[in-house]
């Protein structure tokens, strides 16, 4: 014991000491280091903004923007990393903010520079969050030629290369959703806001398989399916949406009660009725919110009777609100016989000047 004791003291203690100071060293130093880059970044970030706003804005011809190319190569550390993350990062800017043949130019420029195999060296790289950055440049870029790259990440294992994958396979192929079924159920609510944004940043047309996706056992495929019916304003399958609302997953039944209310779905309203006294708080808001939009003298006579019934604060101003909507001088009748209900009615009022 006596032994084990000096073991530790004379060696494990001094060691685990050492590998401490020396990494406290090591962090020092490079802070140090960066600090004392720092302006120098700093105007190489400057001189890479000029350079490519004049590149771009003055459209110079082939031969001319080659030689500018090559010169301004020849004055940044275009080798280190970090130059290339800011070039790319500034031109994804840039081209966010263009259109047409000027956002082509940033492109040209980007292949130029040969950021184009940096990108693909990202997406070849053992670590996860390397390889959805070279996904996002070449997604953010438009480079069509790494769709053939991407391809191979499509059935991937990791759930979250797998989404980031399938986006940018999306945006690059214009409508291509190869791998839909694919899509992780754990990661389906970021997933379907990027596909939303994808849909609405690069135009694409209506998949042609949209009517088979609101009959998906998925979650992710539902919410998707649901939601990408909203943004198309597709109403054709209106009674497999309004089915939906019997679903066991509340986020699901609530995008749904959404998109009722988006593409007013008026002959959601006897389901809607029957199911708001069954669900939570929340989803009660959310459906009266929806009835607001689509309700008839059904939703009234319902409102009628509920409202001086209702004790829970929230639901019942939601409830005043929603009945102000279809019929504002009936909810005057009703604020005259309460008092409660005649301060929701000018609350909500108040808020509509």
């Amino acid at each position: 014991m006596e032994q084990l004791i000096g073991y530790i003291k004379n060696f494990v203690i001094p060691f685990f000491l050492i590998i401490t100071i020396s990494l406290i060293v090591i962090l020092l130093f490079k802070r140090i280091r960066y600090q004392y880059t720092l302006p120098y970044r700093h105007h190489i970030i400057r001189k890479s903004e000029i350079f490519l706003t004049e590149i771009t804005l003055s459209k110079p011809d082939e031969n001319i923007l080659k030689y500018k190319i090559s010169q301004f190569k020849s004055e940044i550390p275009i080798h280190k990393n970090w130059c290339k993350n800011m070039l790319i990062d500034d031109m994804i800017r840039m081209k966010s903010n263009l259109k047409g043949k000027t956002a082509k130019n940033i492109l040209s420029i980007y292949k130029q520079l040969d950021l184009n195999h940096y990108s693909a060296s990202l997406i070849r790289d053992f670590r996860n969050y390397k390889k959805c950055l070279g996904f996002y440049h070449f997604q953010a870029m438009g480079y069509k030629p790494g769709i053939h790259l991407i391809k191979k990440y499509l059935l991937h294992p990791n759930q979250i290369i797998l989404s980031n994958a399938n986006i940018a396979f999306l945006a690059l192929s214009k409508g291509n959703w190869l791998a839909l079924d694919k899509i992780p159920v754990k990661v389906s609510r970021i997933t379907t806001i990027k596909v939303m944004d994808v849909l609405h940043s690069e135009n694409i047309p209506i998949p042609k398989d949209i009517d088979l996706w609101i009959h998906s056992e998925k979650k992710a495929i539902l919410k998707l399916a649901v939601m990408t019916m909203v943004f198309y304003n597709y109403r054709n399958k209106s009674a497999e949406i309004i089915k939906l609302l019997n679903h066991e997953h509340k986020a699901l039944r609530t995008d749904v009660i959404i998109a009722i209310r988006e593409l007013f779905l008026y002959e959601a309203e006897d389901e809607l009725l029957s199911i708001i006294n069954y669900e939570t708080r929340d989803t009660q808001i959310e459906i009266l919110e929806t009835l607001a939009v689509i309700g008839t003298k059904k939703t009234i006579a319902f409102l009628r009777n509920k409202i001086p019934k209702q004790e829970i604060k929230d639901v019942k101003l939601k409830m005043v609100f929603c009945y102000n909507n279809l019929d504002s001088k009936g909810v005057d009748k009703l604020g005259l016989q309460d008092p409660d209900t005649q301060k929701m009615i000018n609350h909500i009022r108040k808020l509509e000047l």
